[in-house]
């Protein structure tokens, strides 16, 4: 027993039991003793911080112990073929197939999140508990970071959220490989995440005057965001091939190819887009067909496989050259919280308030799921308004037409009831007054 130490009360436990440790100096409870007798008949003791953990260990013991898969402790670490955390979650990513945009995340949320912390524990052992107080400790230091950084759009909640998001994925992996038997990661409301910036649905003179205040070489790229709701590494993917101008009244774009930065913002990796669904052919209008008649010969490169936005430098166009421009043209515009997402979302918006269904909405946005083509369908406030106007309208003419049945009604029953001789059109007495 440690000096200045004592235990305060045992509590026995249909497994096990613990013992709150109390300081002889402060009074206050300092340390929780877990123990329970191991299927080899001896005795075996942890002491933890809290009573949470305390508990949660001898119910993981007792798991351990009803699935026939007891060891001692000491005995645990010199298993072999029993991998850590971060042996399996390097294996999980390394047999998957991923853009190289998802394999940067993927790859800095191991080296930040994972690796310095869970991942050093055999991934069997982990329990809800360490995912619990993980996750707390990610929001934490995700917290931290965003303060330092001074950013105004977020408070790391949403670097949190997605760094669950991963190692859930990478668990429910080694339920399918059947390395654990369910996956400890089941911390309610973990992975979701709302956003601070909602999407906005820009105004067509909204864009125009983003587009204006653009470098020249770049106007034609905003109005094709806008106009067909591509993502902007699918558009600095563009070639000459990819555009059909031949008929402007039948002109359309083709997404085959995708742009994703290959780490730290720099050296730009074209490959396939997003999903299968992401291959697709869009059909622009005239008017966009014009402005990109007129981008194509003056700043595209040559030749079919030219690119139709290229950077300074020949190669496809930085993603930090597009950001510092885009950056000076929204602030210019009067517009500065506008993203260049906005440009896509206006365009799908408008696209669901023509009249487009779910499935063509999929196709232009070169979507696999319909629930997320969904996000695109918000109405704006102003059509929202128009929408509850014209209801109040219909409604008001619905009860005008009642009435005036009522009322035709009621006089015919009236004209009806009446004797002969009686009513506005009878003819009048010898003395002047209706017949009675």
């Amino acid at each position: 027993m440690r000096t200045g130490v004592v235990v305060l009360v045992s509590m026995r436990r249909p497994f096990g039991e613990l013992e709150a440790r109390k300081s002889t100096k402060t009074k206050k409870i300092v340390a929780w003793r877990a123990r329970y007798n191991g299927p080899d008949g001896n005795r075996y003791t942890r002491q933890f911080g809290d009573r949470m953990a305390a508990e949660a260990w001898l119910v993981d013991e007792r798991r351990i112990v009803d699935r026939n898969e007891w060891l001692p402790p000491d005995r645990r670490d010199t298993v072999v073929d029993r991998p850590t955390l971060n042996q399996w979650a390097a294996e999980y990513v390394d047999d998957r197939t991923l853009a190289p945009g998802t394999l940067r995340n993927y790859t800095r949320t191991l080296r930040v999140h994972i690796e310095p912390t869970i991942g050093k524990m055999y991934l069997d052992a982990i329990t809800v508990a360490d995912v619990s107080a993980w996750y707390a400790r990610v929001k934490r230091e995700a917290r931290a970071r965003a303060k330092v950084a001074k950013r105004t759009s977020g408070d790391g909640s949403g670097e949190a959220a997605q760094a669950y998001k991963f190692l859930s994925s990478v668990f429910k992996g080694a339920v399918a490989r059947g390395l654990i038997d369910a996956s400890p990661a089941r911390v309610v409301g973990a992975g979701r995440h709302r956003r601070r910036h909602q999407p906005v649905v820009l105004t067509p003179t909204d864009v125009e005057s983003l587009a204006l205040a653009l470098p020249e070489h770049l106007r034609a790229l905003a109005d094709l965001l806008s106009w067909t709701g591509l993502r902007i590494g699918e558009a600095r993917a563009l070639r000459r091939r990819d555009v059909d101008l031949r008929d402007q009244t039948e002109a359309s774009v083709s997404v085959a190819q995708n742009v994703s930065q290959g780490g730290r913002g720099i050296n730009a990796v074209v490959g396939r887009v997003k999903t299968e669904a992401g291959y697709r052919t869009v059909a622009i209008p005239e008017e966009l067909a014009l402005v990109l008649g007129v981008h194509v010969e003056r700043f595209a490169q040559p030749g079919r496989d030219g690119l139709l936005f290229p950077g300074r430098s020949g190669g496809v166009l930085p993603e930090g050259t597009w950001r510092y421009a885009w950056i000076r043209a929204r602030e210019k515009a009067g517009l500065p919280d506008v993203r260049t997402h906005d440009l896509r979302h206006t365009s799908l918006t408008m696209a669901a308030r023509a009249g487009a269904t779910a499935a063509e909405l999929m196709h232009r946005a070169g979507h696999s799921e319909a629930r997320v083509a969904m996000i695109y369908q918000h109405a704006a406030a102003d059509r929202d308004r128009m929408i509850a106007e014209r209801m109040a309208a219909m409604a008001r003419e619905d009860e005008l037409a009642a009435r005036r049945e009522r009322r035709r009604l009621g006089e015919r029953d009236v004209r009806s009831s009446e004797p002969p001789g009686r009513g506005p059109g009878a003819p009048p007495g010898p003395d002047g007054t209706p017949l009675s």
